[in-house]
């Protein structure tokens, strides 16, 4: 009898909390049809699972969690304006000499011109220049900047612990992965030598990224170093599931405030080439110039939520060396997430298939966009553009290379060439567009990028890093092998099937 009634009051509860799935997920995500579509079908058809699934992975948190965050940007911000008017003026009038702000007519379709025309409507991060002008920060591209291009964590992080290692001041380093393993303990052991000989370390690392490692992480915090700091960007927990949907993506080293390292490569030794092993194939740059302060200031306002610090301690003098000429690049950082430029990575990539006038070529390992853009990059193609998409071969999660096959036929059908890079697993990211403009960073291209991940790219114009990036794009077609339209409708039906399967998950990536 007890048992009858206990079935009875499970039954009630599952259909109740079923109800509440879907009453969320309907007021929720009116904007994004796929993905409610997705998840109404998962917990509708799997009660018990797909109520489980969706509040591990449905759940973005966009109106709490983002907005927390959202408000912390905000206040970093005030606070960055009063210190440039104060303990960092002399740094803020030196930094002017190298702004190249772009045209901003209302005619202009030109790729920065219309990306600047956006990151000042989205209006998160304002300030007021000398002319009065209300400007988003990071919109002002800054000249006089040297960008180097390292391909592969061997050649990578010996250059990284080189300038670790002569560090004098201060480390800030943030990654997605920073792994318990050779490279993760000898990059570890460098920064806590530099903390006990007296430089600021702090390090950030993102919480789901680097899971694996959390109890490593959280021995290398406790030797209670007052110089040496390790925090994960966001807390999450059984009883927060959802917090792992807002990754932050980052990757960053910043020594001195003068040398900085970003792009693609996280911390692990599975970026490293080895007798028995070919290594993950990525890209990352080395930055000198004015351009490491906006860098700077990327890192710190993350630091700001995730340490709850107080602003004197962030806006030190030590952070921001004067900035001086060190090459002829210009570039923007291009800091995407929610409280920073929202949606910013998807309007980069939408950018460039609107305004492109002669080629589009991305190498990303996650191609996994929205219908959207997909459809934007057969447009392009139809104008005449020429659009590359270079993909890896092997692909570290099978599903994704599944799903990214699915967008593959009508691609293929207007035009745009399709390209799988061999031999290893290629994590690159990075954009070229007209050989004019480099992209690259943190960014894949797809969903999680474009609407969930905090994530961090350098937009180069001019100098001579796109051209830089151009010869290695190029060396990167020479190692693929080209999907033609005919080749690829041969694939089987079961092939066919796994593929719309896996185009389900598009949404949540």
């Amino acid at each position: 009898m007890y048992l009858h009634w206990f079935h009875i009051a499970a039954a009630i509860l599952l259909a109740v909390l079923d109800l509440l799935m879907i009453l969320h997920i309907l007021f929720t995500m009116r904007d994004d049809s796929e993905r409610a579509t997705l998840w109404l079908m998962a917990v509708i058809l799997l009660p018990v699972a797909g109520i489980i699934l969706y509040l591990v992975a449905g759940i973005s948190r966009l109106n709490t969690f983002g907005k927390r965050i959202s408000s912390s940007v905000d206040r970093f911000i005030r606070e960055r304006i009063s210190a440039e008017d104060q303990t960092l003026r002399q740094y803020r009038e030196l930094i002017g000499q190298f702004e190249k702000p772009a045209s901003s007519g209302a005619g202009t379709m030109d790729f920065t011109a219309t990306l600047t025309r956006l990151q000042k409507r989205d209006g998160a991060m304002l300030r007021t220049d000398p002319d009065d002008n209300e400007l988003p920060l990071g919109v002002t591209a800054l000249s006089g900047n040297k960008i180097e291009l390292f391909c592969d964590g061997t050649d990578t992080y010996p250059a990284m612990l080189d300038s670790i290692r002569s560090a004098r001041k201060s480390i800030n380093l943030q990654s997605f992965i920073l792994a318990d393993d050779q490279i993760g303990r000898e990059i570890l052991s460098a920064l806590r030598e530099r903390a006990e000989a007296g430089v600021n370390v702090k390090v950030l690392f993102d919480k789901f990224g680097s899971l694996k490692s959390s109890w490593f992480l959280h021995r290398c915090q406790s030797g209670r170093l007052p110089n040496l700091e390790i925090r994960p960007f966001s807390h999450s927990s059984l009883l927060t599931p959802w917090r792992i949907q807002l990754r932050n993506h980052r990757k960053l080293l910043i020594v001195d405030g003068i040398t900085a390292f970003t792009g693609g490569l996280n911390i692990s030794q599975e970026n490293i080439r080895t007798k028995n092993h070919l290594g993950i194939h990525d890209f990352h740059c080395r930055v000198h110039g004015p351009i490491v302060g906006e860098l700077q200031y990327a890192f710190l306002c993350d630091w700001f939520y995730a340490s709850r610090s107080a602003p004197d301690d962030l806006f030190l003098r030590e952070y921001f060396p004067l900035p001086d000429r060190q090459g002829n690049d210009t570039a923007r950082v291009i800091a995407s997430g929610h409280g920073y430029f929202f949606e910013g990575t998807e309007n980069v990539f939408f950018t460039a298939a609107s305004t492109a006038q002669k080629s589009i070529w991305i190498v990303t390992p996650y191609f996994v966009p929205t219908h959207d853009f997909s459809k934007a990059l057969r447009m392009a193609s139809a104008r005449g553009i020429d659009v590359r998409l270079i993909v890896p071969a092997i692909n570290n999660h099978w599903y994704v290379k599944l799903a990214s096959a699915s967008f593959y036929e009508p691609l293929l059908a207007d035009g745009v060439r399709i390209f799988e890079r061999q031999e290893v697993f290629s994590h690159a990211k990075a954009m070229l567009v007209d050989g004019r403009w480099a992209f690259l960073g943190s960014s894949n291209c797809d969903v999680r990028s474009f609407r969930l991940n905090f994530e961090l790219d350098l937009l180069v114009e001019n100098g001579d890093f796109p051209a830089i990036l151009q010869q290695q794009m190029l060396a990167e077609l020479r190692k693929s092998v080209e999907i033609t339209a005919e080749g690829f409708q041969r694939r089987n039906l079961i092939r066919k099937l796994a593929e719309s399967v896996c185009a389900l998950l598009s949404p949540v990536l």
